[in-house]
């Protein structure tokens, strides 16, 4: 007859855990700890003395309280991923926390979230990519068939869980990292010449002349002068700019972005996005006649006008939303002839132009705040047609005229 597992040697309050003696002789813990977010996990390892279990136990719950917790046998993905999450969010501008968000409750949760952690393979990962589709509510249910996940969102959603497991593995609580040999498998369309994402110098002084002449357009022709995402031009506040006769210091210290409909200030993209941009030329010019448009909104809103700090702003004085943005630059785009390609068009085409004028890729990196110069060119340099032209190499027109064989 078994012999019966002895009870708890010593007794803890409600939530405290508990250590007791198995019939092998191993000793098992047990604990329900508190994740960051809030919600409760039940935890539970053996060891194979009372000592090594009741450190197990001071571990799991001292590693709950900083965010973090330990691997057990039970741990499932979605357990991990979620505490994982929960922790890396704080570091995170709120547009990247969001979009992990998205990632993780659309498409890896339901598939993957209920799997134990310890038991995820490569082929397990493979499998999951190979199967990923669009999930949006809004397509409707009238749409036949369902169409795949494209490439960057199937190497984005590959991007999160390599982190994850790479932590995994960093804190001991896995031997190894599933995703580092598992990798989505691209369609040919990626291995394709991908779509212009920027305009051409000539699309792009359409554009700015078009939206320099209307009076909202501003903030546009800004972000094409200088480089700066939507969010970083949006969020500049007069307190980080120092205006001169010549030029003058934009400090990029915050961006703006829509949470839920409402203005939300938050910290750079990246550390490199902190950085001060010298503006000079027409954009100076720009940045002097805010203070005129405000007048004139005051004046023509009255009560209804509500002052704020912000560089650029709405008619009645508020911070202008990333999101209100798009349907005025599609009829901008419009009236320029030019190709409507999303507010991101304008930074593309800023670094674009630069390096076609023979920037340095790494000055160009450096002034619009990506974290890497390889980054900016692999993913934001256009080489256009134009600049491919008469690139064969004429050799009889190389050779000196004393050194050609007569």
């Amino acid at each position: 007859m078994a012999k019966k597992a002895e009870q708890p040697t010593v007794k803890r309050g409600n939530g405290r855990g508990s250590v007791r003696r198995l019939p092998s002789g191993r000793w098992q813990w047990r604990a329900s700890v508190e994740l960051s977010n809030g919600e409760l996990m039940r935890a539970a390892g053996t060891m194979d003395t009372k000592t090594e279990a009741e450190e197990a136990l001071s571990r799991a719950r001292t590693d709950a309280a900083r965010g973090q917790f330990s691997v057990t046998e039970k741990t499932t993905l979605g357990d991990y991923l979620e505490a994982w999450h929960a922790v890396k969010k704080q570091s995170q501008a709120a547009t990247y926390a969001r979009s992990h968000e998205s990632m993780m409750n659309v498409h890896i949760l339901p598939s993957l979230g209920r799997r134990r952690l310890s038991t995820i393979t490569p082929r397990d990962l493979e499998a999951f990519y190979a199967g990923l589709t669009y999930q949006d509510e809004r397509r409707g249910e009238g749409l036949k068939g369902v169409k795949p996940l494209g490439d960057s969102m199937k190497r984005l959603i590959h991007n999160m869980l390599y982190q994850m497991f790479s932590e995994a593995v960093r804190h001991g609580d896995l031997p190894r990292n599933p995703a580092d040999v598992a990798r989505p498998k691209y369609t040919r369309e990626a291995a394709r010449e991908v779509t212009v994402k920027a305009w051409t110098e000539e699309e792009a002084g359409r554009f700015y002349a078009v939206a320099r002449r209307d009076p909202r357009g501003a903030p546009f022709c800004f972000m094409l002068a200088t480089g700066l995402r939507i969010g970083e031009a949006l969020g500049l506040r007069w307190e980080n700019v120092e205006l001169g006769e010549e030029s003058a210091l934009v400090h990029i210290r915050e961006s703006l972005v829509s949470v839920n409909g409402h203005a939300h200030r938050t910290t750079p993209k990246t550390a490199r996005s902190r950085r001060t941009v010298r503006v000079a030329g027409d954009a100076l010019a720009i940045l002097k006649e805010q203070p005129q448009k405000v007048a004139l909104d005051m004046e023509a809103q009255a009560a209804r006008y509500t002052p704020s700090d912000a560089v650029f702003t709405n008619s009645k004085g508020g911070a202008i939303l990333p999101d209100t943005v798009y349907s005025f630059m599609r009829r901008l785009c419009e009236a320029a002839d030019v190709p409507y390609k999303g507010t991101h068009v304008l930074r593309h085409s800023f670094i674009s132009i630069q390096g076609q004028h023979g920037r340095p890729v790494e000055v160009i990196s450096a002034h619009v705040g990506h974290a890497r110069a390889s980054f900016t060119q692999d993913r934001y340099r256009t080489v256009f047609e134009k600049e491919r032209e008469a690139l064969t190499l004429d050799f009889p027109a190389l050779i000196p005229d004393s050194e050609r064989t007569l």
